[in-house]
């Protein structure tokens, strides 16, 4: 009898090969995210066989989920966590037997729920709850003396400077004065949530630096969050910086003019900071 040159594998059998693909740990991280958003899901009245929604109403559940996920203690997530959660997810629905052709962390189908969860990663950055492998975020109490050494008078142009340039390390940057000089005044932009009204800032551009392109991305937190009735609100603090810079010079960081008025429109000159400055910071 001739051997068969190719095999003949029943629709079952190719289904148990692809479950090999991801390891044992793998797919028992997607199944414990899968049941996760399935108790939330059950929590809040809603279709527990996620797997099966449409991408309007997937993305409607996973902003959702993302803002108001917890441990079963009521303690946040650490924001390592709450990262794997989403990436586990996502393998979730592309494994068997879903096959879901979707990507919640890529596609433009799910930027509403990409934007909440950006939110929400930022503000346990900010609660204390990020990865143990960088630095502690600085709290609440600390942050405000911070804020007071730095602003020695108020809506000064230079206090200004440095107030802004502490919040934009604080939230977007953990590697110190790191691409800071780079930045321009199209880094980044206001947004408004439309699910609180609160305004935040968000980077526009890629989160691949100049100088790091490939593997090295750098590190963020996503967003500024908006606190209303703070004198030292991080979005309102920005956007009056934005309002004084010097429309022609395109920097973010603009040298400070060595007198001005209050009343003044523009209290930075057409110069960006220098190399100086960077390395003294």
């Amino acid at each position: 009898m001739a051997t068969k040159r190719f095999a003949s594998l029943t629709a079952d059998e190719i289904e148990k090969k692809k479950m090999l693909i991801n390891s044992k740990e793998t797919i028992k991280s997607n199944q414990k995210a899968a049941r996760l958003l399935k108790a939330y899901l059950k929590a809040t009245d809603e279709d527990e066989q996620f797997e099966e929604y449409n991408s309007g109403k997937l993305n409607e559940v996973l902003g959702h989920f993302y803002m108001n996920a917890r441990k079963q203690d009521g303690e946040h997530y650490k924001a390592t966590s709450f990262e794997n959660t989403r990436h586990a997810l996502n393998r979730h629905l592309h494994g068997v037997p879903y096959s879901r052709k979707i990507d919640i962390i890529k596609d433009p189908e799910f930027c509403d729920a990409n934007e909440c969860f950006k939110a929400a990663l930022a503000e346990l950055k900010r609660l204390g709850k990020g990865s143990v492998d960088h630095h502690p975020v600085i709290n609440e109490t600390d942050r405000m003396k911070l804020y007071e050494s730095i602003i020695m008078i108020p809506d000064a142009p230079e206090a200004l400077l440095n107030k802004v340039q502490f919040d934009i390390r604080l939230y977007f940057c953990r590697r110190s004065q790191e691409n800071m000089h780079g930045m321009t005044k199209s880094t980044f932009k206001v947004l408004n949530d439309p699910k609180t009204g609160l305004k935040y800032v968000a980077k526009c551009e890629d989160e691949l630096t100049k100088n790091h392109r490939g593997n090295d991305r750098e590190s963020t937190s996503g967003v500024m969050p908006e606190f209303p009735g703070s004198p030292y609100c991080p979005v309102k603090s920005y956007e009056t910086y934005i309002s004084k810079l010097h429309p022609l010079c395109t920097s973010l960081w603009q040298r400070p003019k060595e007198s001005f008025n209050d009343d003044d429109t523009i209290w930075y000159c057409n110069s960006r900071l220098g190399e100086k400055h960077w390395q003294n910071s």
